[in-house]
């Protein structure tokens, strides 16, 4: 039995031996077969696992003015980039050392005075609150991408209603800023990886800006992500020697968009960035391609044409997401094609200039030596003037004075001594609100200044409902009349449910009125304490109750280097030797303070240049304008902010999208009304008494006095007499029985405005606001009132229709694409007898040498000047519309300076522009 048991033993040992061997010689053949008969492909397999395409951005076509003049190109710089390559398992160490070298390359960045890409759409004001520097549709954007959602609507009621604030510090413990998991970083962990124990706002931002942008390329860390742009030669070197230290730093070439056109192009040109999701996504593009789009202008409009084509580079990238190897360009990057556009860049300027200074000349004009100027006492526009104090106020709350430099650790005497009694005196106003809504006194009670403040407080806070508020209810009527008291008005409101209880963050639906105004009245304040629009009115008081001198303003100016000490000016005016108010008016003659500084009434305009012969524009000016060479490649946020803050509006395009009333400047239309319908001929004698009282109510001539007998359409426009042409409506709407009807008056005005195209956009490849022929009362229609509203851009198509005799172009900004030309596109044509164009041409050419304007001009001009009033409180809007030669026109011009008080001024301006382009002409010539 044993001798058996023993032969089992040693017949199981051999079967599992041969199991066994069987088993490792399949592993053999199997491991053989692997590596030597299919190794080759299996590998191949593997690379294609780990092998990715990074595109290689393609170079944008350059935008150049008719004469080959550059406006819009690209440019080589040198850009400081930054790839994740942390590695440490331990999540603590990971985002300590990710922090510790993004913070300190910005700080080589900013020691080298350079600037970190914002990424943030976020800011820190004066007063050390963060801020948003977008709304809108963009700042919904903003919050999707922040929260992580594809599209906006994807968003949590909470994640769209997030402040600043909240997403700061959402972003700073997604990021792990402080601490990790709750845990704040020991002093030991914050020195070892040279994180500082406390962040100023500014530089919190730009490290959650940094880490931000790293996020966006989370899942393709393959791709060098750009934390500054055109760095100097001492960052890209300074890089260069910390690398060691600072694994994933990198200094590369990129090129940005560059624009030379200077403000005077900016409405024009627009600038470029980084496309948007929603972008991406009609582009059919991924945001691992970082395509920059064109966001305003003719970048945008010409988009597609400007934009190259992006190349692809192939690479291997490990586990982690960082290149090996690279395997060479799959295909090579292509450049968009050239723009040659119709204007000439040296008249474009000229054209601002003569703007600029004609608007800074009407501003010193109408400024008085005054603290205010009661515009209820006047009954024409003509005799409103500017006090002094307003310009004063603008130095400080229009951007002109940088409040945050006041505040800084370095800032001269003067600044610190504003800045004290401005935070005194807020901190004042704050204590004194909360008293108001503690009181009973109606608000009719109170002072001027408190008045301001508590309709501030009312109209800006939050917390009511405007949407659901009845305007028209006894409740709002009693306060608009001053006779309840604040506490009152906001208690009314919550009885009325229209107060958002949602926005006071309780957790409860019903809550009593008393707790419900305490939670109010405590949110009001909040907000008023973080209001920096609130600060205007304050400095306002401060500079009129004399608690802050219009000296200490220009002492402020100076010390910043807005003005100059070696100016002249200084000395003589620190000595006595000149007031301030003077001083104020030598700078504003010399531009030195800008009417866009200012953003008083008057301080923007618009003008138009055309070729009459082919509807292209040669210049097209939109004052005040902007640096976009700030706004392109990574947008400035501050400086964005700035502008949509700016009282002058410097982004709003006025030539293509401001509307108004064209006034006297449609008066030719009436004529030609007037003539082929037979009414008048063109010697047909109208009296003018100064009244025209054939309807109600009666409408005055601008010459109260009147004219007495104009005879002929030539002397009506001459005289621009307004009882001429309301006689010719009058004339157009009286029936066959001799009964008047308006609305048919009506019709032949707008029979004849779309003649002329009036009721369509001008074709100019800008964005254009659709403009309006008048829809009522004929009379006042036929002298460019009624509902009459057109941009300039569409006066300008109407006179350069009026200047060639009946063709109205599809108005250009674009002569050529690449080597292709744009042939002029014509809307429409007029046929009239040469008699009534021959007659309407003479009227305009008599009321241009009438004027005195043109006399110094090298060729006859031609043209028609207007007024059009938008408020009795406001000077009306100067407008002129006009040709040159009379004779043979080249050139149509189109001007409106917006409350420009008299028409006098635009003619003033259209001269400087037809001598501009005179002698420009003459120049090439020679």
């Amino acid at each position: 039995m044993r001798k058996f048991r023993i032969s089992e033993k040693l017949s199981r040992g051999v079967v599992l031996g041969i199991l066994f061997a069987i088993l490792f010689l399949i592993l053999l053949l199997r491991l053989f077969r692997l590596q030597i008969v299919e190794g080759e492909s299996y590998a191949e397999d593997f690379r294609l696992q780990i092998r990715k395409e990074i595109p290689v951005k393609g170079t944008r076509g350059t935008i150049y003015d008719r004469n080959g003049t550059p406006l819009a190109r690209d440019q080589l710089v040198y850009c400081v980039t930054f790839q994740d390559v942390e590695e440490d398992s331990d999540s603590r160490v990971r985002q300590l050392s990710l922090n510790g070298k993004l913070w300190r390359i910005s700080g080589i960045i900013r020691e080298n005075g350079d600037t970190v890409e914002n990424s943030l759409q976020i800011m820190a004001d004066r007063n050390g609150n963060f801020q948003f520097t977008v709304e809108g549709a963009a700042l919904d954007r903003f919050r999707a991408d922040v929260f992580g959602r594809a599209r906006i609507e994807e968003m949590t009621e909470e994640e769209k209603n997030a402040g600043a604030q909240e997403i700061v510090d959402h972003l700073a413990d997604r990021f792990c800023i402080f601490g990790e998991d709750g845990k704040a970083y020991t002093e030991e962990e914050r020195r070892e990886y040279g994180l500082p124990e406390v962040f100023e706002n500014g530089e919190l931002l730009e490290l959650l800006g940094m880490r931000y942008a790293l996020s966006l390329h989370s899942y393709q860390k393959y791709l060098p992500v750009t934390m500054a742009e055109n760095v100097s030669e001492e960052t890209a070197a300074a890089i260069m020697e910390n690398q060691a230290g600072l694994a994933g730093a990198d200094v590369q070439e990129d090129s940005i968009r560059v624009y030379e056109g200077g403000e005077a192009c900016a409405s024009i040109l627009g600038y470029t960035g980084a496309a948007s999701v929603e972008e991406l996504e009609e582009l059919g593009m991924d945001n691992s391609e970082e395509t920059v789009v064109g966001k305003a202008g003719l970048e945008q409009y010409l988009d597609s044409t400007l934009r190259g084509e992006n190349g692809e580079q192939a690479v291997y990238v490990d586990n982690l997401g960082q290149i090996t190897e690279d395997l060479g360009m799959l295909e090579k990057p292509r450049t968009g094609k050239d723009v040659y556009l119709s204007i000439d860049v040296r008249l474009q300027n000229a054209v601002y200039d003569a703007l600029e200074k004609k608007i800074a000349e009407i501003l010193t004009e109408n400024l008085i030596d005054a603290k205010t100027f009661d515009v209820e006492k006047v009954n024409d526009t003509t005799e409103i003037r500017i006090p002094v104090y307003d310009a004063y106020t603008a130095l400080l709350t229009n951007g002109v004075v940088d409040l945050e430099k006041m505040q800084e650790g370095d800032a001269s005497g003067v600044e610190k001594d504003v800045a004290r009694i401005f935070e005194e005196r807020k901190a004042e106003v704050i204590r004194e609100l909360g008293d108001v809504l503690d009181a009973s006194e109606p608000y009719e009670e109170y002072g001027e200044e408190m008045q301001a403040y508590q309709r501030f407080m009312t109209e800006n806070t939050e917390v009511l409902l405007r949407d659901k508020m009845d305007e028209e209810s006894e409740h709002v009527k009693t306060w608009n009349e001053g006779r309840i008291s604040l506490r009152e008005y906001l208690m009314g409101m919550i009885e009325a449910g229209w107060v958002d209880i949602q926005a006071l963050d309780t957790g409860k639906e019903y809550l009593g009125t008393e707790v419900t105004y305490a939670l109010v009245r405590g949110y009001i304040l909040q907000e008023m304490e973080q209001d920096t629009d609130l600060d205007e009115i304050i400095y306002r008081y401060l500079l009129l109750d004399g608690r802050i001198t219009p000296e200490q303003v220009f002492e402020v100016l100076y010390e910043q280097g807005k003005l100059d000490k070696e100016d002249g000016e200084y000395e003589r005016w620190r000595l006595g030797g000149m007031s301030t108010y003077g001083l104020l008016i030598d700078k504003i003659k010399g531009l030195e303070i800008t009417p866009a500084d200012l953003a008083l009434a008057p301080c923007s305009g618009s003008a138009v240049v055309t070729d009459t012969e082919t509807g292209k524009v040669l210049a097209c000016v939109s004052y005040p304008g902007y640096d976009n060479n700030r706004l392109a490649n990574r947008m400035d946020g501050e400086y964005y902010y700035q502008l949509m803050n700016n009282d002058s509006l410097p982004l709003y395009n006025r030539a293509t999208q401001q509307l108004c009333a064209p006034g006297s400047t449609f008066k030719p239309v009436t004529v030609i009304a007037g003539l082929q319908e037979g009414v008048i001929d063109p010697s047909t004698e109208v009296f003018c008494d100064g009244v025209f009282d054939k309807v109600s109510p009666a409408l005055r001539c601008w010459n109260h006095a009147g004219h007495g007998a104009v005879s002929g359409v030539g002397s009506a426009l001459m005289n621009s007499c307004n009882d001429y042409l309301c006689e010719i409506s009058y004339r157009l709407g009286t029936r066959e029985d001799g009964t008047f009807s308006d609305d048919q008056a009506l019709g032949y005005i707008q029979k004849y405005a779309e003649l002329f195209d009036l009721d369509q956009t001008s074709g100019i490849e800008l964005t254009e606001s659709s403009p309006q022929i008048t829809d009522r009362y004929g009379i006042p229609s036929a002298i460019g009132q009624g509902t009459n509203n057109f941009s300039t851009v569409q006066l300008g198509r109407y006179v350069t229709t009026l200047a060639n005799e009946g063709t109205s172009f599809q108005l250009s900004l674009i002569d050529r694409i690449g080597e292709a030309k744009k042939e002029p596109e014509t809307e429409s044509r007029i046929d009239l007898p040469a008699e009534v164009w021959d007659n309407v041409h003479a009227g305009m050419e008599q009321y241009a040498q009438s004027t005195g304007s043109f006399d110094g001009l090298e060729k006859s001009a031609a043209g028609k000047s207007g007024t059009a009033q938008e408020s009795a409180k406001r000077p009306d809007h100067a407008l002129f519309v006009g040709y040159a030669p009379a004779q043979d026109p080249e050139i149509a011009v189109a001007v409106r300076i917006v409350n420009g008080y008299a028409a006098g001024a635009s003619v003033e301006c259209a001269a400087s522009i037809f001598n501009e382009y005179f002698t420009m002409a003459s120049d090439r010539s020679s």
